[in-house]
């Protein structure tokens, strides 16, 4: 049986005042559900697109159970296929900064 789409609110670009449940056209079932229902986070789960930015920004998502180096990716790419601007935010899983010198 084929994963059903249905629950995508409509129909045209994802922008960051879109409900969560529209990056399900862009991000597979596994990465989404552990995302939209922040499986044991201290915080809540996110509403919105934007509130997704937020948490990747703010580099929350790892604080969700469920979703590891390979899921944030997915996530980070799935922003970015959306054409949200993720530029200047958090650099790429497991990327550790220099210091300078």
């Amino acid at each position: 049986m084929a994963a059903r789409r249905a629950a995508v609110p409509h129909h045209g670009l994802v922008s960051a005042g879109c409900p969560v449940e529209c990056l399900l056209a862009v991000l597979s079932v596994a990465s989404f559900n552990p995302l939209a229902r922040a499986y044991d986070a201290p915080f809540d789960p996110p509403r919105t697109v934007c509130d997704v930015v937020d948490l990747y920004d703010r580099r929350m998502l790892r604080q969700i159970r469920g979703l590891g180096p390979r899921k944030i990716s997915e996530i980070e790419a799935a922003l970015v296929f959306a054409g949200l601007d993720i530029t200047g935010h958090q650099q790429a899983p497991g990327h550790k900064e220099r210091p300078a010198t």
